[in-house]
Parts: C-alpha cells; sequence; structure tokens
C-alpha cells in the first residue's frame, strides 16, 4: 500500500458580531517512517459562560502538549496512544473545574480531536462541534461521524418561542464527562472537516459538500470559502475549521 499523505489547512475568525473568539484550534502533521500522521482539534469555549476562550485555550494547549510529548516519545505504542489521548480529556475537564473554582466563575468547551496515524482515524470528542468525512472521487458523499451532544428546547424570549440548542456534555461542566470515540481506516482521497458549529448552523450538510467539491484540489480554499458562506448567511458566531485531504 502506498504511504498516504495529509494536506491540511484551517482558518478560525470571530465572525461578524462577537469581539472575543472563544475557538481555539490546533492542526499538525509528521512524516512518521512508515506513514505520515496528524493530531487535527477543534475547541469551542461554551458561550454565555465567563471565559470561554480561557477554557477552549487550555484544551487545545494539553492537546498540543500531548502531541509534543507522548506521541513524539511513544509513536510506536498505538494503545498507549488512544489511551493517554482519552486521559487528555479527562484531565482537561479537572483542570477547567478548577480554573473556575479558584476564580469563581463557570467555564466550558466543547473539544473534538482527530488523530490520523497507520492509515486509520482516531476520533475523541465531546460537545457539538464536528467532524465530517467526504469519500471518493466523483459521487461523493458526506457523513457527520461525531455525535452531537446537545438537544433542542423550547426558550421564550419577549414572548416568542424559539428553538434552542443546548449542549449537554462538555468539558469543565461537571466531575464525570462523557466522550465519543470511533476509529476507521482512511483511504486516499478521503477528506474530513473538523469545525465549531459555526460553520454548520447556517449551512446543511449537502452545502458543505457542494462547496468541498467546487474547491476539492485546494484545500485552502475549502476552509475559506466555507467560512465565507457562513458569515455571508448571517453566521455571527465564532467560526473555525480545519480541513484534511488524504493523498499518496
Amino acid at each position: 500500500m502506498k504511504k498516504l499523505k495529509l494536506c491540511v489547512s484551517g482558518i478560525t475568525d470571530v465572525g461578524a458580531v462577537k469581539n472575543v473568539n472563544q475557538d481555539s484550534f490546533v492542526y499538525k502533521v509528521v512524516d512518521a517512517g512508515e506513514c505520515f500522521a496528524g493530531i487535527f482539534a477543534v475547541a469551542d469555549g461554551v458561550g454565555g459562560l465567563e471565559k470561554g476562550e480561557v477554557a477552549s485555550s487550555m484544551a487545545i494547549s494539553n492537546i498540543n502538549r500531548w502531541w509534543e510529548n507522548e506521541f513524539k516519545n511513544h509513536y510506536h505504542d498505538q494503545e498507549y496512544l488512544i489511551r493517554t489521548l482519552i486521559d487528555c480529556f479527562k484531565n482537561t475537564n479537572i483542570e477547567i473545574i478548577n480554573m473556575a473554582k479558584r476564580n469563581e466563575i463557570k467555564a466550558a468547551t466543547t473539544l473534538t480531536v482527530l488523530f490520523i496515524y497507520k492509515n486509520n482515524y482516531f476520533i475523541v470528542h465531546i460537545g457539538d462541534s464536528r467532524i465530517y468525512k467526504i469519500n471518493g472521487l466523483f459521487n461523493r458523499k458526506i457523513d457527520q461521524i461525531t455525535q452531537d451532544h446537545s438537544c433542542i428546547i423550547d426558550k421564550q424570549i419577549n414572548g416568542r418561542t424559539i428553538k434552542k440548542s443546548v449542549l449537554t456534555e462538555c468539558l469543565g461542566n461537571k466531575e464525570q464527562c462523557n466522550h465519543f470515540c470511533a476509529m476507521s481506516p482512511i483511504k486516499k482521497n478521503d477528506i474530513f472537516i473538523v469545525c465549531s458549529d459555526g460553520i454548520y448552523k447556517t449551512m446543511t450538510d449537502n452545502k458543505i459538500l457542494d462547496l468541498i467539491n467546487q474547491n476539492k484540489n485546494d484545500i485552502q480554499n475549502v476552509c475559506q470559502s466555507l467560512v465565507d458562506t457562513v458569515k455571508l448567511n448571517g453566521e455571527t458566531d465564532n467560526i473555525s475549521v480545519i480541513a484534511i485531504k488524504v493523498n499518496d
């Protein structure tokens, strides 16, 4: 099997309304000899709470530390890497809770991580940021491969009932957090999108697929077109997206 390479680009944007970007992200790719490996993560600080940007930054800092310490020192041990990546979620959750207690505030964040290694992808995820997988060269299809930890409730605003999405799981909310995990092989021409909810709240999955098809040979343009489109759609939230294409 040919060595599969990873082409990646990412953008984070404060958006049209907010003064603070509560999203954080990181992506790294390295040639690990027999394969390419990469870590791709998005954290979205929970709006309405103090210091959401601090919580998301803590989450991404810990993922970056995991990459520098655990991956680079134990890259040969796949089971160890997955176990310590899950532990990173648990430890970050406690760190955010303790930080919030010290400062007498509330702070929380989503965290969605895609780890590609030895021609497989591994997902560890909590919250409502998402990972999409697009496969096929011509008759492409798009699949959401994370589960949203959220529910829809009715909220009364100025006498009107509106539908509001509410997180059911995130980091920093409670001591026992329930994360989502998944793994599967990667193939040539696979494209992955890791994004905060600012990408999909005003855009359907099929529209995301259309924009990818229009820019499939330029991963940077994929990211920029997604951000530009949701801003034109009137999205008021912070917006973050990472796009990864698998080549040989």
